[in-house]
């Protein structure tokens, strides 16, 4: 009998630090899917109005991934993620993705990353350790968490939860990005439109604003000129990151070194109706 009330509370507490484990595995898990949906449904945004500046040239080692095979990946790895019984193999399969998204934030180290349809975001440190940590805990939870077992309503719970709170930020930070632009932009003397011979959206929009290379409009404050341009190449001297066409480029010109880049066609085309009002110049 003495045996049974020392044994019980051993017991309790171990059922209770098993079931904490579970707790923070399936939110771990839950939430790492959560980052996929959120990330895979803010690019397919982006893309569909034209926002998303998607890394050109290799983003993953020497590869070029495509913006739909990476957003594919995203929402495979998510529906096998929720829909495993076992939560260690979950945890295994989002181990993978995240170690992956470790390799390609290395690859575009400081340059500008369309990661979370947010313009004008570059791959830092944070970024690039943000995703090994996160490998790390899943991939210690799938090799030590034999004993864990999650119903998958409580990881797809995590997920939506955490997709939710993360739009809902991107959304802030979208509309705090706008607001600033245009506030930095009060104080701007010139608008640049940049442009690449071989992009696709910079045709569009030449077409779409009746414009080429070599043209000024907006009494003179609104010039568009070639990647390679002069213009381009001082400003790209003086700092400014220009990497993503088509771009706009708003600056004062006593101090090129505070330009503000904003680049996608329809954030282009928002900029440039924007800057026209400003100024009360008719289109060309």
């Amino acid at each position: 009998m003495t045996d049974m009330i020392t044994i019980t509370p051993l017991l309790t507490t171990l059922l209770a630090r098993a079931a904490t484990g579970t707790l923070l595995v399936t939110l771990l898990a839950g939430g790492a899917v959560g980052v996929l949906l959120g990330t895979a449904a803010a690019k397919t945004w982006a893309a569909a109005q034209a926002r998303l500046a998607w890394p050109q040239g290799a983003n993953f080692l020497r590869l070029h991934l495509s913006l739909g095979l990476v957003v594919s990946v995203e929402v495979l790895a998510s529906a096998v993620a929720l829909s495993l019984p076992s939560l260690r193999l979950a945890c295994l399969v989002l181990a993978a993705v995240y170690a992956a998204f470790v390799v390609g934030a290395t690859t575009l180290r400081g340059q500008e990353c369309g990661c979370f349809g947010v313009e004008g975001m570059t791959v830092g440190p944070l970024h690039i350790w943000g995703c090994a940590l996160t490998s790390a805990a899943l991939g210690l939870a799938a090799l030590l968490g034999d004993g864990l077992t999650a119903a998958r309503p409580a990881r797809l719970a995590a997920a939506v939860a955490t997709a939710l709170v993360m739009t809902l930020a991107l959304q802030l930070l979208r509309g705090r990005e706008s607001a600033s632009a245009r506030a930095s932009q009060e104080h701007h003397d010139r608008l640049l439109v940049v442009l690449s011979p071989t992009c696709p959206a910079c045709s569009a929009l030449k077409i779409m604003e009746n414009h080429d290379v070599s043209d000024t409009e907006a009494a003179g404050t609104v010039s568009w000129v070639d990647q390679d341009s002069q213009p381009a190449a001082a400003l790209r001297q003086a700092g400014v990151d220009i990497s993503s066409f088509p771009a706009v480029v708003s600056l004062d010109s006593s101090n090129p070194a505070g330009a503000q880049v904003r680049s996608g066609l329809q954030e282009c085309r928002e900029v440039l109706q924007s800057w026209r009002q400003r100024h009360l110049v008719p289109q060309a």
